[in-house]
């Protein structure tokens, strides 16, 4: 009897998992990805999905993550897309392949142009990006999954990631009152501060990411209110936090020893202005202590990404600012 009990004893205690060792994580996150703009929308009717990201795909597929922000809804074939002088912005059901093609492992949609589509093109997104494998967030069937964080597992790391816009065109100045509020994500403290400090205390999540799709189209700084509520993110437990929407690089600060993004710029998306062609691929390593660097690739953003060299490399370079964290001392609260 005491030789079957230690028996069934050994047997549980292999059964239990034991979590993998921490390894050394790499995050990688791009800005702005406008699948819908007319030249990147027919090269992919055209069945051409890895036009938009074949220069730098290799690159790409170095992360263990990779992040972008879905800037055009995937919608359903034939919806409308973009017309000459409309900014609507919707991506036929292939895009979702050119997204998995090029390595994303988890794209936010919450953001201005998240109903573009309608709600069938919110559902469709989601559908198709299902269907690829690539994780989203930001939007959901219902505004509890539009909150929940997707999660992920990479290299003995559990990892939330968070997203939520601030800008939304349909009703810019009454979010609440439009049917979109049903199933996009509001950057809203009320919700968010707490659902990042249940993750990191249940011991759910060893890194939580937030995106925040807002701020200044082509300003060169953080609207104020914003990097309040980004601080306050970091304050809740947030590791690394990720801001678009201004279309055009911003410096990085660092807050208590995280980094802050606050613009991620362009990546596919071609506009006019030559800031907002300035680009890069943010470079986040982790180490097993939860230690945190910096770096970036610099790119040109346009209908098809190019890597940047020279002066134009120099430009992004110091729109960014340093991305070495200061010093503890120096870390000012």
């Amino acid at each position: 009897m005491h030789a079957v009990a230690l028996s069934l004893a050994v047997w549980a205690l292999v059964q239990v998992p034991v979590p993998p060792p921490r390894d050394t994580l790499r995050v990688y996150a791009v800005g702005d990805l406008n699948l819908g703009r007319w030249i990147t929308h027919q090269r992919l009717l055209k069945g051409d999905t890895l036009y938009p990201f074949r220069v730098v795909r290799d690159t790409l597929k170095r992360a263990d993550l990779l992040f972008g922000n879905l800037e055009s809804a995937i919608a359903p074939a034939g919806h409308r897309y973009e017309d000459t002088g409309s900014v609507v912005f919707t991506a036929p059901p292939i895009a979702a392949d050119a997204i998995a093609k090029a390595g994303f492992t988890v794209v936010s949609d919450a953001n201005n142009h998240a109903w573009d589509g309608g709600r069938a093109g919110v559902f469709a997104t989601l559908r198709e990006l299902d269907r690829v494998g690539v994780a989203h967030v930001g939007t959901g069937r219902t505004l509890e999954e539009a909150h929940r964080p997707a999660w992920i597992e990479r290299r003995g790391w559990r990892i939330a990631v968070f997203a939520m816009t601030r800008a939304f065109n349909p009703a810019p100045y009454d979010f609440y009152s439009h049917e979109g509020s049903k199933y996009v994500a509001w950057a809203d403290s009320t919700w968010l501060y707490p659902a990042i400090r249940e993750v990191k205390a249940s011991g759910r999540a060893d890194l939580v990411i937030v995106s925040v799709h807002g701020g200044t189209e082509l300003s060169d700084g953080p609207d104020a209110y914003l990097k309040k509520f980004w601080r306050g993110a970091v304050d809740a437990g947030a590791d690394i936090v990720l801001g678009h929407h201004p279309h055009v690089l911003q410096r990085v600060e660092w807050y208590r020893g995280k980094p802050i993004v606050y613009s991620l710029g362009n990546f596919v998306f071609e506009q006019t202005s030559p800031w907002t062609r300035l680009s890069a691929i943010f470079r986040f390593v982790v180490t097993p202590d939860g230690t945190i660097t910096a770096d970036l690739i610099p790119t040109r953003a346009n209908f098809q990404v190019t890597f940047a060299a020279g002066a134009a490399a120099d430009s992004i370079r110091r729109r960014v600012g340093p991305l070495a964290a200061p010093t503890p001392a120096s870390d000012a609260p």
